[in-house]
């Protein structure tokens, strides 16, 4: 039976922020997007390389009314082409609506001749206010990698130079002609640390307690911001277990993995990684994981058969473990 090892125990907790979602096409354009989206793309630590059907319009399908402009998007699977139904709430504001030419992938609004706005369809498809199938928007995650490198290189830098990337976009051209790759940047919150106190367990007492204080004080010194972020990313890859990812996919947790060094130190028993794909309106998901739009990855840091899991919060013999609090939350 496992035992626990202190009468508190204590895990890290990072919480997804700011997300930015764009085409791999788009990268070497980041120096031209306004300061804000700039700000944003710099900040993010992550980034997750997901695909979904190509998503193209349906010439002469769009309909402009006065309260709303609706068309149809067209797409394969399988093989198949398909086509749903979308629209967008409000007066369009233009004199005319335009797809462009094949492969008709991307809106603009005309008024008096001048393209006032122009909108992908892999965009457009994610910030519509109805589409027939909601299917359409999910994203599986191929592959979890740092933006945020060791912080002397940008995001966008980051992205052209890294090898694994441009094997996923050729991978993707040779055997799925029919998907495309898309890029979510994610920006993520100082971790949040997590305290379990059990006084039941007979084995343990006040007295012999870790001192908690100290513990998180260590914490502040020794958990940088590089290391915080090497944990988000191998507990996103061992919750997702993306393809193109080997590292951390199956052993996350080692003792033998160096950014565990730190964590074993201040001996933390549990850490939980979140990921909200809300904002983008687009639900991930994986060969492992259903689709949904707020994920939680939760991983025992230590052998549950050899120490009580940090999410038995009852602190039962055949108790919960970290299993148990993993997955899809909606």
């Amino acid at each position: 039976m496992a035992d626990r090892k202190h009468m508190t125990e204590i895990a890290l907790n990072f919480c997804s922020g700011g997300l930015l979602l764009l085409h791999p096409k788009d990268i070497k354009k980041f120096d031209s997007y306004s300061k804000e989206i700039i700000e944003i793309a710099e900040l993010c630590h992550i980034y997750l390389v997901v695909d979904r059907p190509r998503i193209s319009f349906v010439p002469g399908s769009i309909d402009v009314g006065k309260e709303k402009t609706s068309g149809k998007f067209c797409y394969v699977e399988s093989g198949e082409k398909r086509e749903v139904r979308f629209f967008l709430k409000g007066e369009a504001n233009a004199d005319s609506i335009e797809i462009s030419d094949y492969p008709h992938t991307r809106l603009s609004l005309i008024r008096d001749n001048e393209k006032i706005f122009t909108a992908p369809a892999h965009l457009l498809s994610m910030i519509c206010d109805y589409v027939d199938d909601p299917s359409i928007r999910d994203l599986e995650v191929l592959y979890v990698g740092k933006s945020y490198a060791d912080g002397t290189r940008s995001a966008k830098d980051r992205l052209l130079r890294h090898s694994t990337l441009q094997q996923v976009l050729a991978d993707l051209n040779n055997e799925s002609p029919d998907m495309e790759a898309l890029i979510i940047m994610v920006q993520y919150f100082p971790p949040q640390t997590l305290i379990s106190f059990d006084p039941t367990d007979e084995n343990l007492n006040v007295e012999n307690d870790r001192d908690i204080v100290a513990d998180l004080e260590k914490q502040q010194v020794m958990i940088s911001e590089d290391l915080e972020i090497s944990l988000i990313e191998a507990g996103l890859i061992k919750y997702f277990e993306p393809p193109y990812n080997e590292k951390y996919k199956k052993r996350f947790p080692h003792p033998n993995h160096k950014i565990l060094k730190e964590v074993y130190e201040i001996d933390f028993s549990g850490l939980v990684v979140e990921l909200n794909t809300e904002e983008i309106n687009g639900r991930l998901y994986s060969k492992v994981r259903g689709p949904g739009y707020h994920h939680t990855g939760s991983i025992d840091l230590h052998d549950p058969t050899e120490r009580r899991s940090f999410f038995n919060i009852m602190n039962l013999d055949e108790g919960s473990d970290a299993a148990d609090f993993s997955g899809p939350v909606f």
